[in-house]
């Protein structure tokens, strides 16, 4: 009996062709491209028994990299239920980050280097992130806030994984202007005792790198200590990573390297997809199997999201395909206001019977927020991945906090010194430090009317007065409002951003959550005590994992997973994709944009049978734009329905009119209805997604969509606009963006 005869007698798991032609290549670097759902785990491990059976190769001659801990232990796991009985004998599994770590103890120790971890407990000075904060405010003279920590930490993660040199710190896109010199003060603060390192996560690869690269005996010791490496999620490495496992893989290259190109979703942390793209470049010899069928997904599924991924051009040419039945289409829901959008979600998920096969999946953690809110006043629990609980702690919150403290004792000056450049009472530093060295325990707003350094000061002082008191007996929401409009907080914001180069967008959403959030609540005390259920309730979510409960996700954490039921959520142009995607994609740049493109294929590969995307036209007052990619899923599956797109949609029929009287009014009717420029756009084939024009009547924007009847033109002024191409072209609407 050969070994698949036997695994499947074993184990009932049979490998298609495609699988067992990977199990089978043994010697040389292999490039497993695993479309999703097509069984790549159980490709891998069986890839391993293999060797162990087949070609007796000892565990112990067999190095398992994964990329994060989970997937280590399903690794683990699933070869412990397919060989146990088989064979004693067990692989080393091991995330990139452990396997790092552990040269470089062994290094540090054969050279007598100490060394002292930096991240992980967060109690001691020593920690990164006390670290950095302090580098900053030398370089910047004042704190930081979590925001800007966040940004600076991803510069230098990002920096790191990427191996970007000293000179070239500068070109990575980064809001803080002295990000650089910050990276390079932390280095140096790292490093300044050569005996006695400070190491991050970070450090354990390139010190790893650097390690195997220059040192002649350890590189030789783990070259000749395995003879295979395989890989799994490869698609995740950075750029160290790569080069630490090209490195082991050495002078053998009998590498396995399993991956999608498709679902490389981390970028931002320094995640390389030209490696894998130039695998053949980089390995002469090196052979590529494409594993592209899904046992996951309904047909309808598999070939929508595969014809989606192909509107990005830098990829292999694959076809995702299944054999599975077609199943439901899927659902798209377009709600007039965004809070629809909840309590569509709400009610859905109470009537499942086994909302454990239902996830809802995000592209920020903020999307969560209400959602959970909504599901707590219903009783409904649920379970949450990777808690991020930054919202509760974030700046903007801590304000609103501390307006409403003032509102109980406004003689606190301790709290009026952290809000007072964000009222519009014009206070001035000066006047704080007078009554920080003041033992007056009267009202600040009164020591302050004693030392106005200005005529219009006073009057403004008076109403801060007022109105802060005056929220003290208000319901939150109500105090919120005005804390937002008449004390000035919301223009404070909108300074803080220009000033910062913060996204005057998210900040606003911020307050505006807090907002939403206080609907209801009777007093300023029941809004405080509030946030801390709700920050609580979603830490302990993650007791309820494995329970009959509603599973809520970001896209980039649901990598890996599947439901019967994926309601995908917020699909709105500014979040996916985002201001940044589209910006760069405007400027010639579709990196940032292919990935957003990989993101929401990554969610929509997670539905087994029903998938539902969900978007809205109105958020918190202001007009919103259904996410392009919901057009391009609309266009997908109408093609395979009709045939052919059909101009059904009233919005699109509305701005056809409106297109079309642009040059049918009266002062235009005549023979020759204008004269058409020379340099107009005359052919289909000069545009394309992304192709900058002057429109006749808009002025610039940027093609989003095009198909061979309508086009649709972001403007820098107007936001989107749909035509008729047709029209377009013949009447001349059009010109190139001279520069």
């Amino acid at each position: 009996m050969n070994f698949f005869d036997k695994m499947h007698e074993l184990t009932n798991v049979r490998l298609n062709e495609v699988q067992k032609q990977a199990v089978r290549y043994a010697d040389g670097p292999l490039l497993l491209l695993a479309s999703p759902g097509s069984g790549k785990t159980t490709t891998l491990n069986m890839k391993i028994g293999y060797l162990m059976l087949v070609k007796k190769v000892p565990a112990s001659k067999i190095l398992a990299i994964t990329f994060s801990k989970a997937s280590a232990s399903d690794m683990e796991a699933r070869f412990e239920q397919f060989f146990h009985t088989l064979t004693m004998e067990r692989v080393q599994f091991s995330t990139i980050h452990s396997f790092a770590f552990k040269i470089v103890r062994e290094y540090f120790r054969m050279n007598s280097i100490n060394y002292q971890l930096i991240e992980g407990e967060k109690g001691s000075y020593l920690h990164k992130r006390n670290i950095i904060r302090t580098i900053f405010i030398e370089h910047r003279k004042i704190a930081p806030t979590e925001d800007e920590m966040d940004e600076l930490l991803s510069y230098i993660s990002f920096a790191k994984n990427k191996m970007v040199s000293d000179t070239e710190l500068g070109k990575i896109d980064c809001s803080i202007g002295e990000a650089a010199k910050i990276y390079k003060a932390y280095d140096t603060f790292k490093k300044q005792n050569p005996q006695n390192l400070l190491v991050d996560f970070d450090d354990m690869l390139t010190y790893c790198y650097e390690i195997l690269r220059d040192d002649t005996v350890v590189r030789h010791k783990y070259q000749q200590l395995y003879d295979y490496v395989l890989t799994d999620e490869s698609q995740d490495n950075s750029v160290v990573q790569h080069e630490i496992v090209q490195i082991l893989a050495a002078p053998q290259n009998n590498l396995c390297v399993v991956a999608d190109d498709d679902q490389s979703i981390f970028m931002w942390r320094g995640a390389d997809v030209s490696r894998l793209l130039n695998f053949q470049t980089i390995y002469a010899n090196g052979k590529i199997v494409t594993m592209a069928q899904n046992y996951r997904s309904t047909k309808e599924i598999v070939d929508t999201a595969n014809q989606f991924i192909k509107r990005n051009k830098n990829r292999y040419d694959k076809t995702m395909f299944t054999e599975n039945p077609q199943g439901k289409k899927i659902e798209i829901r377009n709600m007039r206001r965004f809070d629809l959008q909840l309590n569509y979600l709400v009610d859905e998920i109470q009537k499942a019977t086994t909302p454990k096969e239902m996830i809802v999946l995000y592209r920020n953690n903020a999307s969560a927020i209400r959602l959970i809110d909504q599901l707590e006043k219903k009783d409904i629990p649920f379970y949450m991945k990777d808690v991020d609980v930054k919202f509760f702690r974030h700046w903007i919150v801590e304000d609103v906090l501390n307006f409403m403290r003032l509102s109980y004792n406004d003689s606190r000056v301790d709290i009026l010194e952290k809000i007072y450049p964000k009222m519009n009472a014009y206070i001035k530093k000066a006047q704080i430090t007078q009554l920080l060295a003041s033992n007056d325990q009267s009202s600040c707003f009164d020591q302050l009317q004693k030392n106005i350094h200005a005529p219009y000061q006073e009057q403004a002082l008076r109403k801060a007065k007022k109105l802060i008191k005056s929220i003290n007996s208000m319901a939150p929401q109500e105090a919120i409002d005005v804390i937002r409009k008449q004390l000035g907080y919301d223009k404070s914001l909108k300074n803080v951003a220009e000033r910062l180069g913060f996204n005057e967008e998210h900040l606003l959403s911020t307050i505006s959550q807090l907002e939403h959030l206080s609907e209801g609540l009777p007093n300023l005390e029941a809004f405080a005590q509030r946030l801390k259920d709700l920050e609580e309730i979603m830490q302990t979510s993650r007791f309820n994992k494995n329970e009959n409960v509603v599973t809520l996700s970001t896209l980039h954490s649901s990598k890996g997973l599947e439901f019967d039921c994926v309601y995908m959520i917020d699909l709105i142009d500014g979040i996916i994709p985002s201001k940044e995607d589209m910006k760069d994609f405007k400027e010639g740049n579709s990196e940032k944009m292919d990935e957003a493109v990989r993101l929401f294929y990554v969610g929509m590969t997670r539905a087994r049978h029903h998938l539902e995307l969900l978007t809205y036209t109105m958020k918190d007052e202001e007009s919103v734009s259904p996410s392009a990619f919901i057009d391009d899923v609309k266009k997908i599956m109408l093609g395979e329905a009709v045939g052919e797109l059909q101009l059904s949609d009233k919005v699109l029929k509305d701005e056809v009119v409106r297109s079309k009287s642009v040059v049918t009014n009266k002062s235009y009717q005549t023979k020759k209805v204008r004269d058409i420029p020379k340099d107009a756009i005359k052919s289909r084939d000069e545009l394309q997604r992304g192709t900058v024009v002057l429109h006749q009547v808009y002025d610039q924007g940027y093609v989003k969509q095009i198909n061979d009847e309508e086009i649709e033109i972001i403007f820098d002024h107007y936001g989107a606009k749909k035509f008729m191409l047709e029209f377009c072209l013949k009447q001349g609407m059009l010109r190139p963006l001279k520069k």
